[in-house]
Order: C-alpha cells, then sequence, then structure tokens
C-alpha cells in the first residue's frame, strides 16, 4: 500500500515537470521507471481513530475543532503535547523507537519538559535532531537505545530525508512544519508555522517500516488531511531574491534577463518581488542601472551572501581582510557554539552548570563589546593558537570552549576559502600579509599567538564601521525602561541596587531559602550576598564580581552581572536543583520563578515599533544598562526574520554599536546611511548636537534621533564625512588597491575629526544632549540636509545650509568614454577585471580586436594592460563599439569570472602596492571650510597647516597624498587619478 502511494506521488509530481518541458521535437515518457527494495508494510491512523478507541490503554483528550482552519499560520494545540506523551507511553517498550515530528526547537524543548515528571513501566531515551543540534549529538540518535529503554527522537523535517534512522517503529506527526515565507507587508523572511502537505505526510510515514511494521499516528483528524494543499510550495517563493537575480543576471545572461527567466518558472514569484530585489541590490552597490557592478561580480562567486561579501570588501580597503573573512565565515556557518539545552544533559540537575559555562564562554569570547560577529572573530583567534596535532589537549579545548568539532571544522575551512576567493576576485588584495597567511593555514597548523595578534586588529570600532558598513539598514534601537514597577523595592533592599537582582515566583518552594538559593546562585556565577524579604516569597540576590570568571567589563553596555543573566535563561527552561537533590529533597522539574533588574532593554527593529528579540541563548538575549543617564542603544544586525506574531522579528547577529555619548556609533551611521532617509541636523550650523533620521517611505516610523555628544559636528566634519562616503563609492565600484588606499586614508581623517571632538568631553563646554527612544524634535533649531547622488555609487552626500557637497570631487575615468575629433571617434573601454586576464586570455583578446579592425575598417584596435581603444571613422566606431561591448568583452569578462571561481594560479606578476602615508594630527585646525578645488598634480599640492590661534578641537586638516615615484614610474594615468586632492582658497 506505502509503495502505491508513493508511486501515485511521484507520478502525479512528475506530470507537472513532463507538461512544463512538453514542446515541438520533445518526446514523453509517461512509464515511470520503479527502482524499488522490499519494504515492510506501514499503517496509518489518525487522532479521530484513537479517539474512538484505536489504541488500548489511551483516548486523548483533545478538541476537533481546532483543525478547522488550513491556511495562514498554525499555532501548535497545547493539548497535543499531553496527547503525544500518552501515545508513547501506550506503546513504549524496550528496544523500540519512536520517532516524532515537530515543526521547531521551541516545540520540541516544550514536549521534552512534558515527559518529565512522570512515572512510566519502560524509561526513554531522548535525543534532539534539529540544525542548530551539532552533528557528533545527532548521531547518537542513530545507535541502539541502551537495555532496558525505548527510544525517542525528538525532530522536525531534518529527519524527512536528511537523517534515516532505521529502527522506527512507530512515526507521531504534528503535521506542521516551521518554514520560510515572504512577508509581503513587512518585506522580509518571516519563520513560521505552517501546515504541511499531503506530499510532506506521505514522506514522513515512509521513515518507518525499514526493518519491520511501521506505524503512523497523524496527530489531526481524517478530513483534515484531505483539506492539505498535495505539494509543498516552491523554496523561491520564501526566500529573497536577491542572489537569484543577481547570478542570473552575470551567468545566465545569455538567456535573457532575470525578470524573464524568473517569470519562467513553474512556480514563478510575483513581479514586485523581483523588482523589489533589483532595487536592494542596486542600494546594496551589486547593480548599476541595469549592469552588474564590480560588487555584485564579485559575490556570484563568493559562498556568501552579498552582505558578507562587501564586508569581506570594505574589511580589506580598511586594513582589517583577516577580520572581516573570519567574521563572513562565522555568519555564513551554523552557530559553531553547542546548545545548552537539557536533552543534552545526563541529569536535570546537570543543566543550570551546563547552561552557565556555555553562557560565559560566550561572554568572555565577546570581550565586551557586545557583538556577536565579534564574538565568533575572539574564538577563532584563539583557535590559531590550539595545537591541533595533539588530539586530546585540542578536544579538551573544544569541550571547555563549548565548541562543536564538525561546525569548527567547517568555519576553519570556510576562512581558508572566503580568503583565497577574495584573492582571486580581486587580484590587488592577494599581495595584503594577512590574506597571504589565511589563504596558506592548513587544517591543523597552529600560530604563535603574537604573529595571531598581529593578523587581527584591536581597533574595535574600524572594524564596526566595516559591520555597519555592511548591513546597514539593519539597524536595531535598545530602548531603555527606567520606570521599572519594582524600582522601590529594589533601591530600598539594602544592597546595589545596579547590582541586585529580584527573584519573585520562586519555584520549588524549598529553593525559597537563603542558604539554597545562595548555593545555587554561587554554583552559576559569582554571588555576593542573598536575603528574603519579610513574606520569605521574594528574594534579592546581590552579584557578584564577573572578573572572577573572566568576563570582562564593558564600555559599551553596563550589563547586568551574569548570575541574573542566567537566572533570567533559567526562568525559561525547566530544571532540578542539585542542592535539593543533593538532602534528598525529592522535587519536579520547574522553571526558577520571574527575575527583574532595573533598567531593562527591549529592542525596536527599523525604525518601527516591530519588537525584535536577539537570540535569548547568546549573551545579548536579555540586557539592561546599568548607565543611569543612557537612555537607548543603537545597534546593527546581520539579518532580520520575522517570527509567529505579526509585530515578532528575530535579531541574528547583532552588533552593539558605541554608547551615545561617544560620537564614534553616530559617525558610523552617518557613514553609510543609505535608501529613502530623510536627514536632519539639530542645533546651530557652527556645531549640531545631534541628528535625526527618519525613513521616508514609512508613515509611522520611529526617527533615529542620535548624538555628537561630547563635540560638535560643524561644517568641516561633514566635508571629511563626504569624503569617506565617496571613498566607498568608488571603493565599491572599483575594488582596487589605489581605491583602498583612498578608503583607508579618508577613514584616518574622518576618525582624527571624531577623536578631536571628543577631547569635548569633561569640559564645561562639553555636548550634553543624550535624547531618548521617543525624544521630539519640535522645539529644536533644525536643518534638513540635502542629499546630493554623487557621480558614482550609492552613498549620497550630504548638503547642508550654504556648504556644497561637491566639494574636493575624486573622479575616476569612466569605465566606457568615447572622444570625437570632427569625423573621427577613440572609443576606449576600461573593465576592471582586464588587469586580472590571464596571458593567453589577452593573447585571445588581441587576435579577436584585430577580427574587429578588420571587419569594421577601423583604424586601430588596440589592448593596453588596463583599457581597450578602438579608434576610425565615426560610423565604423558606432558599429564595433556594440559587438565589443556586447560580444568580445562580456565573453572575456565571463571567463575571468569563472576563473575566479575556480581559484586560478597566481598571476605573472604582483599587483602594485603602496604604503598608506600616517597624517599627523594638526596643531591647529583651519577655522574655514575647505571648497572644491580641481586636483592639482601630486607636485604641486601644499600642506597647508591652517590659522594660528584657534584653541578648541576642531576637525583633522584633509590632506593631499603624492604619489610614490615607483607609481609615477607606471606611466599609468589612472594610478594618478587616486589621491591628488589639494586645496583651493575661496
Amino acid at each position: 500500500m506505502l509503495a502505491f502511494s508513493l508511486w501515485r506521488h511521484v507520478q502525479c509530481a512528475g506530470l507537472r515537470f513532463l507538461d512544463y518541458f512538453a514542446g515541438p521535437g520533445v518526446v514523453i515518457e509517461k512509464q515511470p521507471i520503479v527502482v524499488g527494495s522490499r519494504r515492510f508494510p506501514t499503517y496509518p491512523y489518525y487522532l479521530d481513530d484513537l479517539v474512538n478507541g484505536a489504541l488500548p490503554g489511551f483516548v486523548p483528550r483533545v478538541r476537533m475543532d481546532r483543525f478547522e482552519k488550513v491556511g495562514g499560520r498554525v499555532e501548535v494545540n497545547p493539548q497535543l503535547f499531553e496527547t503525544c506523551v500518552g501515545i508513547v507511553e501506550a506503546v513504549a517498550k524496550p528496544g523500540l523507537c519512536v520517532l516524532i515530528f515537530l515543526p521547531g526547537l521551541s516545540e520540541i524543548e516544550q514536549l521534552h519538559e512534558a515527559f518529565y515528571g512522570r512515572t512510566r513501566k519502560c524509561p526513554l531515551d531522548y535525543h534532539m535532531l534539529h540544525s542548530v543540534v551539532p552533528h557528533e549529538q545527532q548521531k547518537r540518535a542513530l545507535l541502539p537505545p541502551p537495555a532496558g529503554h525505548c527510544k525517542v527522537v525528538l525532530s522536525t523535517n531534518i529527519a524527512e530525508s536528511s537523517i534515516t534512522i532505521p529502527d522506527v517503529r512507530y512515526v507521531l506527526d504534528f503535521g506542521i512544519v516551521r518554514k520560510m515565507v515572504f512577508d509581503e507587508e513587512r518585506a522580509m523572511q518571516s519563520l513560521c508555522n505552517t501546515w504541511s502537505s499531503q506530499a510532506t505526510c506521505r514522506q514522513r510515514r515512509g521513515r518507518c517500516g525499514r526493518l519491520q511494521d511501521g506505524v503512523i499516528i497523524y496527530l489531526f483528524p481524517r478530513n483534515h488531511y484531505d483539506r492539505l494543499q498535495p505539494y509543498a510550495s516552491p523554496e523561491v517563493l520564501g526566500v529573497p531574491l536577491e542572489s537569484i537575480y543577481l547570478k542570473s543576471r552575470v551567468l545566465l545572461h545569455h538567456l535573457g534577463s532575470p525578470e524573464k527567466l524568473l517569470s519562467q518558472l513553474i512556480d514563478s514569484p510575483p513581479q514586485q518581488r523581483i523588482a523589489a530585489a533589483a532595487q536592494n541590490l542596486k542600494d546594496l552597490g551589486a547593480l548599476k542601472g541595469d549592469q552588474v557592478a564590480s560588487l555584485g561580480r564579485i559575490a556570484v562567486f563568493m559562498p556568501t551572501t552579498i552582505q558578507l561579501t562587501k564586508l569581506v570588501v570594505l574589511s580589506w580597503a580598511l586594513g582589517i581582510p583577516a577580520d572581516g573573512i573570519v567574521i563572513a565565515a562565522a555568519l555564513s556557518t551554523q552557530d559553531v557554539f553547542k546548545m545548552a539545552a537539557p536533552a543534552n544533559c545526563r541529569n536535570l540537575e546537570d543543566f543550570p552548570a551546563h547552561l552557565a559555562h556555555n553562557y560565559i564562554t560566550r561572554c568572555r569570547f565577546d570581550a565586551g563589546q557586545f557583538s556577536e560577529p565579534i564574538m565568533y572573530r575572539n574564538l577563532y583567534k584563539e583557535y590559531l593558537t590550539v595545537p591541533k596535532t595533539q588530539a586530546r589537549q585540542y578536544h579538551q579545548w573544544l569541550d571547555e570552549s563549548c565548541v562543536s568539532v564538525s561546525r569548527m571544522s567547517q568555519f576553519a575551512a570556510l576562512v581558508v576559502e572566503l580568503a583565497a576567493k577574495l584573492g582571486a576576485a580581486v587580484p590587488s588584495a592577494k599581495a595584503h600579509p594577512a590574506l597571504k597567511i589565511l589563504t596558506a593555514l592548513k587544517r591543523s597548523q597552529q600560530l604563535p599567538a603574537e604573529e595571531v595578534e598581529r593578523l587581527f586588529t584591536q581597533d574595535y570600532d574600524r572594524l564596526k564601521f566595516a559591520i555597519v558598513g555592511a548591513f546597514q539598514p539593519s539597524f536595531v534601537q535598545g530602548e531603555i525602561n527606567t520606570q521599572n514597577k519594582n524600582k522601590g523595592k529594589i533601591n530600598n533592599c539594602g544592597f546595589d541596587p545596579m547590582k541586585t537582582c529580584l527573584l519573585q515566583s520562586i519555584k520549588p518552594a524549598e529553593m525559597a531559602d537563603v542558604n539554597n538559593l545562595w548555593e545555587f546562585c554561587s554554583s552559576l556565577a559569582p554571588t555576593k550576598d542573598v536575603k528574603l524579604n519579610d513574606t520569605g516569597k521574594m528574594a534579592f540576590i546581590e552579584c557578584g564580581d564577573d572578573r572572577q570568571v573572566r568576563v570582562p567589563p564593558s564600555d559599551v553596555v553596563r550589563q547586568m552581572p551574569v548570575v541574573a543573566q542566567l537566572l533570567h535563561q533559567l526562568m525559561r527552561q525547566p530544571c532540578r536543583f542539585q542542592v535539593l537533590t543533593s538532602q534528598g529533597i525529592r522535587h519536579e522539574a520547574s522553571k526558577i520563578g520571574s527575575p527583574n533588574f532595573l533598567n531593562g532593554m527591549k529592542w525596536h527593529v527599523n525604525g518601527m515599533r516591530t519588537m525584535g528579540s536577539p537570540y535569548w541563548r547568546s549573551n545579548m538575549g536579555y540586557m539592561c544598562e546599568m548607565r543611569g543617564e543612557l537612555k537607548c542603544h543603537w545597534g546593527v544586525c546581520s539579518s532580520l526574520l520575522g517570527r509567529e506574531g505579526p509585530d515578532q522579528v528575530r535579531i541574528t547577529g547583532l552588533t552593539i554599536l558605541p554608547p551615545p555619548g561617544s560620537m564614534s556609533g553616530t559617525v558610523m551611521i552617518l557613514a553609510f546611511l543609505n535608501g529613502p532617509f530623510k536627514v536632519t541636523f539639530l542645533g546651530d550650523p557652527e556645531g549640531f548636537h545631534g541628528v535625526q533620521v527618519t525613513a521616508a517611505d514609512q508613515a509611522n516610523a520611529r526617527p533615529m534621533v542620535l548624538s555628537f555628544a561630547p563635540g560638535w559636528w560643524s561644517l568641516r566634519e561633514m566635508s571629511l564625512l563626504n569624503d569617506f562616503r565617496m571613498a566607498m563609492d568608488e571603493l565599491l565600484a572599483s575594488p582596487e588597491q589605489e581605491a583602498a588606499d583612498f578608503a583607508s586614508n579618508t577613514f584616518e581623517d574622518l576618525m582624527q575629526a571624531v577623536e578631536q571632538q571628543k577631547r569635548w568631553g569633561g569640559t564645561k563646554d562639553a555636548n550634553t544632549f543624550l535624547p531618548d527612544a521617543d525624544y521630539s524634535i519640535a522645539r529644536e533649531q533644525q536643518v534638513e540636509a540635502r542629499l546630493v547622488v554623487p557621480s558614482r555609487g550609492n552613498l549620497e552626500l550630504y548638503e547642508v545650509g550654504q556648504s556644497h557637497a561637491c566639494a574636493r570631487q575624486h573622479e575616476r575615468r569612466a569605465e566606457f568614454a568615447c572622444e570625437q575629433d570632427g569625423a573621427q571617434e577613440t572609443f576606449r573601454a576600461s573593465p576592471s577585471w582586464l588587469a586580472s586576464l590571464s596571458s593567453l586570455g589577452r593573447s585571445d583578446l588581441e587576435g579577436d580586436l584585430q577580427i574587429l579592425r578588420t571587419k569594421f575598417g577601423l583604424a586601430s584596435a588596440t589592448l593596453e594592460r588596463r583599457a581597450v581603444n578602438i579608434s576610425g571613422a565615426l560610423p565604423a566606431v558606432e558599429a564595433a563599439r556594440k559587438e565589443l561591448v556586447e560580444g568580445i568583452l562580456q565573453y572575456y569578462g565571463t571567463q575571468v569570472e569563472w576563473s575566479a571561481a575556480e581559484l586560478p594560479a597566481e598571476p605573472e606578476e604582483e599587483p602594485p602596492t603602496r604604503a598608506i602615508p600616517k597624517r599627523p594630527l594638526p596643531e591647529e585646525p583651519q577655522p574655514e571650510m575647505e571648497a572644491w578645488g580641481d586636483a592639482p598634480e601630486a607636485g604641486e599640492v601644499s600642506w597647508d597647516q591652517g590659522q594660528p590661534g584657534e584653541q578648541l578641537p576642531g576637525a583633522a586638516t584633509h590632506r593631499s597624498r603624492a604619489l610614490s615615484s615607483d607609481h609615477r614610474a607606471l606611466g599609468d594615468r589612472e594610478w594618478r587619478s587616486f589621491g591628488q586632492r589639494g586645496r583651493r582658497e575661496p
């Protein structure tokens, strides 16, 4: 019966493909080829069968009217957990295996919790199968259960096909899957529960009956099955289309536009989603008009997302390529840390210590930066110093660091791959010493600690600049709650309020004891003191010094101490308490109670009042700010994922920016802000004290009100900010060494200005503007910035008041240029990939150019190192130009891209590099704003020292760079196009 059902399923699905590919000259053979093996029979049962007594000894108590809704989001009926437990207890026998399909990790944990605290004839051996569970733990589910035990496997759809458990006798199917869908209202991916399809139900039925007769029990009525969709919706309808669009544009351009190709799919996505993907690619800098930009071509062949590719390129330009590559690799793989879960512990009494060790380890690697990307980077730094050839010592480090061995290996391998592919896609980057080290790393190689420190930066502001540039505009706001209802109780308890956690609803009752609570909290993290209130139902826990467990203090966020964070974690997870078990006190698994701490934070996403939730098991799952003067924090995240509720969003890859009052976080946001935003500067134009950023395309968006404290933001700093944004535009349009040098220099100028402004801190004239989350600028003096479109790129320039945002424009030769002289014309093409073309490719291109010259009667067709020139009569050049660009150059550009993907050998000559000159901090800044001027030749550049007599700190004077003699010797005008910026007096 099962074989016939599966055959019908395959036949129906196959007919759709046959009809799709049918056409003139296509022969269709509809007789299927069946390749099978001997199977045991399987018997399906439904929930209404159990209600009618199909399972001896158990009748479920569940409402059958909750299965009427078929479409949209689905909530798991809590009664089904008790039903599932009852079914397992009724069928459990030693040596038996029961596989239970659940939607996600939260449901797995709820069902696991429901199994505890019950007495049963046959003990159960639990296993969890989920993508976050390390591979080595998943393999245990394939082993036979211990003697006298029944094996129970709690799994998501990972056990449908990815993992096969051969000894399954019973399958229990909730009929719900957690899948990606595209939320049209929020324009983001959303992970939600939906009913599975009939095809999925049949697939799950095939998980049993391999070694013996099988039984599947569907936890929904029989008539509900008939209302399910025949097949699951294709993945292309639920995922972002940016990557698909970009690869179609680059790799399948000869088959038509991406819009045309995507519309020809069997189930094509809506046209508005395709258009939105194209617009997002333009905002990211991967597309320029209808052409693929350099960043887009690099991203096609990098095994990461476009945002992570951008992170790698920006990090290289800022001189920290190793940091960017490691973070991109970490965010492209599963979380390398082992998951702390009760199911992974032998006894429930072990779970609190297991959770504490895992959590403190994450905090230690975070190093007080409150950044998941930086946490992974610091982990990799320590990994490089571990002796991997000594298996015992290496695995000891893995256990102590709570790291999965298989995922760490994947992480490390991807670092080497990304480094090699960056060097292939951006030849100028290959000469960087850090890139050479990462590319040459071997799997078992150990590096000295001193070399590792030189490989990575200690300048966290520089690293966070690159992170913001890659992930904007995914900004989040942490609103600090200063109106805690328990504030009076905590302030009057006699302990330090900013180190005290209030614990209410303590469970079990035996834990409401000073000695038991003290021993339990001390086993988690440093604890100073514990006291109970007069009723004995409320506890005050004064936290200790976290430096005792090597968790450093932080200037980014003054977070609640670790023991308070762990009590928040245990509020969600039931456990047993070793302190009670040691005294012989029998107690059920329970949650510790309801902890409370002052100044907790809640997150808002993208200027909306949508509530964001960081991964609760990370060290940013629960946050507070113990500095009373701060009212909010700002952060940026690598991705946003919708959750079940319409206003719930899961935040991943969160990085908290430097706090308000340090200026750096505000400058990071303004440096990369891109999109439909309205920017309004606040205060006197001689020195703005703040800025408001509002999303122009969202009517009810909450504005971002940012502070320049402790300094002031004048037109001179604005000019440096525009320089940096122009340099970023130039870099992403043409990622070459010269552009990277220019970007690095403008960054240094901007940060010098920021450091000068920070000197106002502590003075009587310091800027003290620290707005709260709902600050209104109605009474502020406002100057709205005009956003000027640059000549290249997407980062617009800020133009305020009478200033001009076209000053000191850094121009580069366009990729295609024409010069006409009477009836003669010269066409020059300078594609960025030309310098990467191999010697054999250049020889072939020269031959094709000669064929082109003969075919159209051109006067000349020549190949230079970075350009192709054709010249001749105007009609001949115009006719040859189209074939050159759309035919010849397109073909060779594709060859270079394919070669980059295949990691070609070293080029015959290294690309020229040069040291970046350091700019000393000027003693006296110039009072007037610099005006735009024509770039003089290198020898004409003067170094202006500014006007004497100015006492207050100001912006760093922007200095020009003279080209080195090595670069002048190249004789290539393209080298001279960078860095030649001078001053023109008004």
